[in-house]
């Protein structure tokens, strides 16, 4: 491959143009880090000085502007760093555009995507102006180098270098990009897992790159198998010797010094046992929690990952130089090929077999993707990717190697059902730990960090038989279940409460939805030994299963499928919408409401030693069963008395109160009124009155002159009305004497007497009083408050009559 750097300074200057297209912000490529600064302060000067800035289109800020609205925490996390560095863009364009260094006011902000936007300017402007395009997208690229071809105009296009530097390539090395692209697309759509961006890449390149190829006279692509290197004898160990059985823990892992970790185009070295060679990494294929894996230019049948700097380990080194130095090979084990290191000798990752199909995780342990990307597969086609993985992990465990992070997305099926087990670096052997692990594929006797300790067979075969299951039932875990007090994966397992029903009493706990209908239809050596392995009353539950112990009774699964004990024609269906039929005389026939065929099965009765044939199928019973008395569609469940539903039971023995209108039993409702609505005599007045206006049993005007003041009885210190009639009342009942006075503490009554007894007192001074004739000469004297006259007792009394 041919390439030129470019200084992007030059289109900075007057009569040029320099453009930055979406990804160079948001991809995050190790080859051009820093590279967006470089690119500023090379072209900063001759942009102030030309006026010219560069140019980031309408559509780009848009784009941006769109990943920068989302919100992270309902976002996958690949996508989180999309709208960090998305965000972080916007902040430098707002930025470097109050400089003067960019202008984002051109392009046209009606079009779909930012590429036709660079793509009108072209057609526009390209006659005008000499233009630059900093971009990674290779359809651009080609396409742009077309049309400068057609205009016969200086019109280029690149990517970004550290240096802040355009890298052009070479026509035939560009063309050559742009076949492996559209291969890739290729390959999606075949699988069925081809989004709409990438049929339009197909559709794209399918018409450009004979064009390309055409008006730049360049050769044709043609796909080349990769130089596999002589396995020579490997000085660790013969060829095929399994690992040891009963390794010693290797302690803890160490990280390894950091390093620079290369990226897509650049060289590394290849380390394998026929000795070092150079690669170069191809296109980014996809990444995860650990590294990136990428293709290999010249090597189409294998991939290299590369590991993130935190993720290249002391561990990660070893074992798969140890792996490596055994030479082991084997269709659908991506066992390793080579190490990859700089030049340096620093480790960087391996190189492995590329891996037909796709993620178990994006296919067939995912219901919707699955009828999508395999729509006419059946529970046979299911059984049988079981067996392709059970072989290989059966081959793993005769070498002493575990799997270790057994979950569907690190085992690939194709549409063959080929199936293949990856990441090799995660495998456990020879006393290095596999150091990471999924919750729902964990037994329960493995606790604390996974990197701590060595796991057991017994603790693999539980992850192999919980992967089995979500194959079966394409997605669904054997510890799910309705009703459960919690949703942490640790908390069921270690409950071990399995709740698929098995010659027994179901725990009618089971997940809601057709897993009972799948669950139903699995042969009786299958749900036995799901059952044994997964219910804490099973036999199985402590001494699981092996890899080999499953893999025959898969192959007898398999094989079950057209013989005698395969009687019920849905049994074959991936999601069948019934129970099993019990024995081959079961009936079995169409649902006459909604025509599916099978759908009704005869129900085995134990007393009449007969069949009991449902009119309509479960679904319809469920959801389209009739009301006798309204013949309105209800679900069964709801239907009462006789076939009626809530709402027609409830009309037959209620009616409306002729008053207010309220839903009341009839044998409550009198003269047509309900309770609330019927006339009372008051207890007072005995005036008819409806209950609800009755008050401690009085109507309101008797409830009024209850709270009111009798004005017949007088306070004997004031003279003033101060008892209600309530009051009056209640002492009458109470056989209490009924009060003649206000409260002694109640002040109004008090302020009055006083009044009263102060002028008594001046009526006595005016008839000769001493005190009162000292006031009336004019003497002052200090006023006091009169006081009650003491009353005189007996003897007092009978003195003041003799006397007098």
């Amino acid at each position: 491959m041919s390439t030129t750097e470019l200084d992007p300074t030059e289109f900075a200057q007057g009569g040029r143009r320099l453009f930055i297209d979406t990804n160079i912000f948001m991809d995050n490529h190790s080859r051009w880090t820093g590279g967006l600064k470089r690119l500023f302060e090379r072209t900063g000067p001759t942009i102030v000085a030309e006026m010219n800035p560069i140019v980031v289109p309408t559509k780009v800020v848009r784009e941006l502007e769109k990943y920068a609205g989302k919100h992270s925490s309902r976002l996958p996390e690949e996508q989180v760093e999309a709208v960090r560095r998305s965000r972080i863009a916007l902040t430098f364009l707002e930025d470097a555009e109050a400089r003067g260094l960019v202008r984002t006011d051109l392009g046209d902000d009606s079009a779909r995507y930012a590429d036709d936007s660079f793509l009108k300017v072209l057609e526009l402007a390209g006659d005008r102006y000499e233009m630059c395009l900093i971009t990674d997208d290779i359809t651009l690229q080609l396409r742009v180098r077309l049309r400068s071809a057609q205009l016969g105009r200086r019109l280029v296009a690149g990517t970004l270098t550290s240096d802040g530097l355009v890298v052009i390539e070479d026509d035939q090395s560009l063309y050559g990009r742009g076949a492996r692209k559209l291969d890739a697309k290729r390959e999606k759509v075949d699988d069925g897992t081809a989004t709409f961006a990438d049929r339009q890449d197909v559709e794209e390149l399918t018409a450009l790159l004979p064009e390309f190829r055409a008006a730049f006279g360049l050769k044709p692509w043609v796909k080349r198998a990769p130089r596999v290197p002589a396995i020579t004898a490997p000085a660790a160990g013969p060829v095929g010797q399994p690992f040891s059985k009963s390794p010693r823990f290797r302690g803890p892992d160490q990280p390894l010094p950091a390093v620079q970790i290369p990226g897509e185009g650049e060289r590394i070295i290849s380390l394998s046992l026929s000795g070092e060679d150079v690669v170069i990494l191809g296109a980014l294929l996809g990444e995860g929690g650990e590294g990136r894996v990428y293709e290999i230019d010249g090597h189409a049948s294998r991939v290299a990952k590369i590991f993130d700097k935190d993720s290249r380990t002391e561990h990660r080194r070893s074992k798969l130089e140890l792996i490596l130095s055994r030479g082991l090979s084997r269709d659908g084990v991506a066992f390793p090929v080579a190490t990859l290191t700089t030049s340096g000798g620093e480790f960087l990752g391996y190189i492995m077999p590329r891996a037909s199909g796709r993620e178990l995780q994006r296919t067939v342990t995912n219901p919707g993707r699955f009828k999508k990307a395999y729509p006419t597969w059946t529970k046979r086609d299911l059984v049988d990717v079981c067996v392709s993985f059970l072989e290989k992990v059966a081959y793993l465990h005769s070498l002493n190697i575990l799997v270790g992070d057994i979950n569907p997305k690190n085992v690939m099926v194709d549409s063959s059902k080929a199936v293949w087990i990856i990441d090799a670096d995660s495998w456990q052997l020879e006393g290095y730990p596999c150091a990471v692990g999924t919750p729902m594929f964990t037994a329960p006797s493995v606790t604390g960090e996974y990197a701590s300790r060595l796991r057991t067979m017994q603790e693999e075969n539980f992850a192999v038989a919980t992967m089995l299951f979500n194959i079966l039932m394409t997605g669904q875990y054997p510890y799910a279940r309705t009703g459960a007090d919690t949703s942490d994966p640790a908390v069921l397992i270690a409950g071990g409460k399995f709740p698929y029903q098995f010659q027994g009493a179901s725990d009618r706990d089971q997940p809601e939805g057709n897993w009972k209908f799948m669950w139903s239809h699995l042969p009786f050596p299958i749900k036995s030994l799901f059952w044994n392995t997964f219910h804490r009353d099973g036999k199985r539950y402590e001494r699981r299963p092996s890899a080999a112990e499953w893999l025959q009774a898969f192959r007898e699964y398999s094989a079950f499928f057209g013989g005698a004990d395969d009687f019920d024609p849905m049994s074959n269906e991936v999601y069948p919408f019934r129970f099993r039929a019990f024995r081959p005389d079961t009936p079995i026939r169409d649902c006459p409401e909604c025509q599916r065929p099978n759908a009704i099965v005869g129900q085995w009765d134990e007393d009449s030693q007969s069949y009991y044939e449902p009119t309509l199928c479960y679904d319809c019973n469920q959801t389209k069963t009739t009301c006798s008395h309204c013949g309105k569609r209800k679900p069964a469940s709801t239907l009462i008395y006789g076939g009626r539903c809530w709402d027609c039971y409830q009309k037959r023995d209620h009616a409306k109160c002729a008053n207010c209108g309220k839903e009341t039993r009839t044998k409550y409702l009198v003269n047509g009124l309900c309770s609330n609505c019927q006339l009372v005599p008051c207890n007072d007045c005995r005036t008819p009155t409806p209950k609800s206006q009755l008050n401690y049993g009085r109507c309101p005007a008797c409830q009024a002159k209850q709270a009111s003041v009798d004005p017949s009885r007088l306070c004997t210190r004031c003279g003033r009305p101060f008892i209600t009639y309530g009051n009056v009342a209640w002492h009458q009942r109470s056989y209490k004497p009924v009060p003649t006075s206000h409260k002694l503490s109640d002040p109004g009554c008090t302020t009055v007497a006083a009044s009263r007894v102060a002028s008594s007192s001046s009526v006595r001074g005016a008839t000769g009083s001493g005190a009162s004739s000292t006031a009336r000469a004019g003497t002052s004297q200090p006023l006091t408050r009169p006081t009650a006259p003491t009353r005189k007792g007996f003897w007092a009394r009978i003195a003041d009559w003799y006397w007098n």
